[in-house]
C-alpha cells in the first residue's frame, strides 16, 4: 500500500472511530441523564460536548467528518432523511468553525503549543454557544423546536455542564498518573 493510499485509509480508521465513539458517548449520556432530558435534543448535562472540541483540535476536518459521521448514527430514525443529514452537517461543521474562529482569536497555532486550560474552556464555551444557536436555528426553520426559547438556553448549559464535568475528570485523572515534580 503506498503512502497516499494509508493516509486515506487511516483519516477512514480515524473518522470511523470517532464518529462511533460519539455515538456510543450520545447513547451514554442519554442513559445516564435519562431524568435531566429537557427534549431528544436538549439535555441539562450532556457530557459529549467536550468531546467536539478535543476532537478538532487533536484531528482537525477528520475530527468534524467523525463528529459528522457519529451525529447521523445518532439521529438516523428519529426525523426524515433530509433533516438528519442536515442536522449531522450542522452538529460537525459549527463545532470545526467554532473552533477555527477560537484558534484565530486565541492565536493557538496548529501544533497547539502552548494551549492552556483556560484555551480549551474558551473552545468548549465557543461550541455550546454555536451548537445552541446553529441546532435550535435550523430546528426552528424545521418547525421543530419542541421547547421553545429555554431549548436554546438547555442545550447552551447542557454543553457547558458537561464540557466542565469531562475537563474536571480528565484533569483528576492526569494529576493522579502524571509524576509528582521534583521539589528544588
Amino acid at each position: 500500500m503506498n503512502r497516499d493510499l494509508r493516509a486515506v485509509f487511516g483519516e477512514m480508521v480515524a473518522v470511523a472511530a470517532i464518529g462511533l465513539s460519539w455515538s456510543l458517548l450520545s447513547q451514554l449520556n442519554a442513559w445516564l441523564f435519562a431524568g435531566l432530558e429537557h427534549t431528544s435534543r436538549a439535555h441539562w448535562i450532556f457530557l459529549p460536548a467536550a468531546f467536539r472540541p478535543l476532537a478538532i483540535l487533536l484531528f482537525g476536518r477528520t475530527g468534524m467528518l467523525g463528529l459528522v459521521l457519529g451525529s447521523c448514527l445518532t439521529i438516523s430514525g428519529t426525523t426524515d432523511a433530509f433533516a438528519a443529514v442536515t442536522l449531522s452537517l450542522i452538529l460537525g461543521i459549527s463545532p470545526w468553525a467554532a473552533v477555527k474562529f477560537g484558534k484565530a482569536i486565541l492565536d493557538i497555532p496548529q501544533s497547539l503549543a502552548g494551549l492552556k486550560a483556560r484555551h480549551i474552556v474558551l473552545l468548549c464555551f465557543l461550541c455550546a454557544g454555536t451548537n445552541a444557536v446553529t441546532l435550535n436555528g435550523y430546528l426552528w426553520l424545521l418547525g421543530q423546536l419542541d421547547g421553545g426559547a429555554i431549548q436554546v438556553v438547555t442545550v447552551f448549559v447542557g454543553d457547558m455542564a458537561g464540557s466542565t464535568i469531562v475537563l474536571f475528570l480528565i484533569s483528576v485523572l492526569l494529576a493522579q498518573i502524571r509524576p509528582p515534580r521534583l521539589q528544588a
